[in-house]
């Protein structure tokens, strides 16, 4: 059977229907936005799709499973599968908003992510004008071409992204994705590349995309040391070779593994090893290495 999509333009209603086609895991199936008439009234009804709105202007009220709202400009709220609702524009100041419409075994996990679900249905986020850029955007791409398909699901992403990442910024603890130890193997991959450099724990985190408390119960729990006790313990093991097997000075040890401060840098390493770096070095067996004969001053026994 053929497939008949909709396109309706107009001054203060432009719709994309019935677009519902490709990956099963989560992909668009219509969207929209309209300047409401006052008393505008939606529903009630129920649908088989997760449509989220997004109110760019104006006010209404929304009414959930018995629940109800008064929404404005900034304000977004979800309708999920078999919800009973209906929505209405005020009547003196009418909302205007902008919607999607979508579907995929994978639509209530990335609803859960931006922390909207049938039971918390609205939410707020900043930059409301930027989702009605994207929504613009797709419905531009009304063509039934794969190049279309392609660009409308990756609009789509987008408004997800901003929805996720305006609940990580007001969520305390953030939303973490993946396990703790997958975080902590991007850590360690980190320090044991830059262990040399500056480093604070709040920088990793965001490196990673998680907050700091976060990041150390994880890298703790999956390691034994906190991200600090472990850049110590790796700055410690990087000097003791240097002092062992180097000629280098006390000095440029500390500052091939990340202390510019000679002084910071010999207190720390005194602290973990019981003596100095250079009492350090002078009680080890060392190899020197000469490339001409003569070089080498050994003791005469």
């Amino acid at each position: 059977m053929n497939r008949t999509t909709g396109y309706t333009s107009s001054t203060k209603y432009k719709c994309l229907e019935d677009i519902q086609r490709g990956s099963a895991e989560l992909c668009l199936c219509y969207c929209g936005w309209e300047q409401c008439e006052p008393g505008h009234r939606f529903g009630p009804n129920q649908r088989k799709t997760y449509v989220l709105h997004f109110v760019g202007g104006g006010y209404g009220r929304l009414e959930i499973d018995g629940r109800e709202y008064r929404l404005k400009r900034g304000d977004v709220f979800l309708i999920s599968p078999e919800t009973e609702a209906w929505y209405e524009a005020d009547q003196k100041d009418p909302w205007f908003y902008s919607w999607v419409g979508f579907c995929g075994v994978k639509a209530k996990e990335c609803m859960d992510n931006a922390g909207l679900s049938s039971k918390r249905p609205v939410c707020r986020i900043e930059n409301i004008d930027y989702i009605k850029q994207l929504i613009e955007k797709i419905l531009e791409e009304f063509q039934l071409s794969y190049k279309c398909e392609l660009r409308r699901n990756a609009y789509l992403m987008l408004i997800f992204s901003e929805l996720v990442e305006a609940y990580m910024e007001k969520t305390p603890g953030g939303v973490h994705f993946y396990p703790g130890s997958v975080y902590a193997r991007h850590i360690i991959d980190y320090i044991n590349q830059h262990y040399n450099e500056k480093i604070r724990i709040a920088d990793l985190a965001a490196y990673i995309g998680v907050n700091r408390s976060y990041l150390t119960s994880s890298f703790k729990k999956a390691t034994g040391y906190s991200p600090q006790e472990y850049l110590v313990l790796l700055r410690m093991d990087k000097a003791s070779s240097l002092l062992k097997n180097t000629n280098m000075s006390v000095s440029d040890v500390g500052a091939a593994v990340g202390y510019g401060d000679q002084l910071a840098f010999s207190k720390i390493f005194k602290k973990y090893f019981g003596v100095s770096p250079r009492a350090f070095r002078e009680s080890q067996d060392q190899i020197v290495l000469c490339t001409h004969k003569g070089e080498f001053h050994g003791k005469i026994y």
